[in-house]
């Protein structure tokens, strides 16, 4: 590089130099300060944009809720508009029917904000499991699918262990030394289930056999009859059995399986017949042709289908009043 001869033309030089140098560095600086700015922006509008989210998931969820309150309250109308505890029986599809004249009942709404649905089950047609015999659990168990007859004798020991008052094991059973020593132990109850989700507590009661399994896609495939049957699945013993019936059961709702351990085969097989003409009029070795405990899952859901909010409760009708028995509003099924 040349610099020039004279002095002043060197300082000029100097000058200049000194002055670019911090043109440059302010330059710099206006770029970091343009980028932190940049991403305190982005962050801003991320931040913004996650709470804007956050909020409208919460009034979705709240709409899909409220949804699912308007269908535990419609279900209570159709209830209590049962005029005939009598006439209360299963159509062709399987639905529960109170109301003579609504022999197919619409449970499935429409609304500007979403949409509701609701089920209604009677909890009198099902097996009291508190007052069961062995026998009959013993029945239901080892025709919902499960095979080995070892594991239905640990399931049924265990429920009876479960609920007697006292800590002396069933053969198969199992009691308070059994349930600590797992690994994270907790009690034997030693009394009355109060609801039926606490069979999953139970010895021997899986999730699978609780609430039933479908044979898997690989054993859909054709195969004779005796291997057909063998992978059918696990049916699920809870749809079976409950705490909060009142003992004599309802011919006319009660599943095939139940009228079978209570009545036995041939008496289940003619109520059976005649419930395919219609409802039983006629009791049968003390069943029962009234309802008054019903179990309603009703599931809101937000306008978009996304957010969903499932209430299930226990009523228990009262001539013109409905007692609530039990109540899970973040139902989970």
């Amino acid at each position: 590089m040349n610099f020039p001869l004279n002095r002043v033309n060197i300082a000029d030089y100097f000058k200049n130099l000194l002055k670019n140098r911090k043109g440059g560095v302010a330059l710099v600086l206006v770029i970091w300060a343009m980028v932190m700015l940049t991403a305190i922006a982005g962050e801003f509008t991320y931040s913004m944009r996650t709470e804007l989210n956050i909020v409208r998931n919460l009034k979705e969820e709240e709409e899909s809720y409220q949804s699912a309150l308007a269908g535990i309250e419609l279900a209570k109308l159709e209830i209590l508009s049962a005029k005939k505890s009598s006439y209360v029986y299963m159509n062709e599809d399987g639905i529960l029917v109170l109301l003579q004249e609504n022999e197919n009942p619409v449970r499935t709404f429409e609304l500007e904000n979403g949409s509701f649905s609701y089920t209604i089950n009677d909890e009198d047609g099902k097996l009291n499991i508190n007052n069961a015999t062995l026998p009959q659990l013993k029945y239901i168990v080892r025709n919902t699918g499960i095979d080995d007859i070892a594991a239905v004798d640990t399931i049924v020991d265990s429920i009876i262990d479960w609920k007697d008052t006292n800590d002396l094991h069933m053969l198969n059973g199992a009691e308070e030394d059994y349930y600590q020593s797992l690994e994270n132990p907790y009690s034997c109850k030693d009394g009355s289930f109060d609801i039926i989700d606490e069979l999953l507590l139970v010895k021997g009661v899986t999730p699978e056999i609780f609430y039933g399994s479908e044979k898997k896609d690989d054993e859909e495939e054709e195969t004779d009859e005796s291997e057909s049957d063998e992978k059918q699945g696990l049916k699920g013993i809870a749809q079976y059995f409950t705490p909060f019936a009142r003992g004599n059961i309802n011919i006319n709702t009660a599943p095939e399986l139940v009228l079978e351990a209570v009545f036995g085969i041939e008496a289940a097989q003619n109520i059976i017949i005649q419930r395919k003409a219609g409802p039983v009029l006629t009791g049968v070795g003390g069943g029962s042709l009234t309802s008054f405990v019903f179990t309603v899952i009703s599931t809101g859901t937000a306008r978009d289908g996304k957010i969903k909010r499932t209430i299930k409760t226990t009523l228990k009708k009262r001539g013109m009043k409905l007692e609530v028995i039990y109540w899970n509003d973040n139902f989970i099924g």
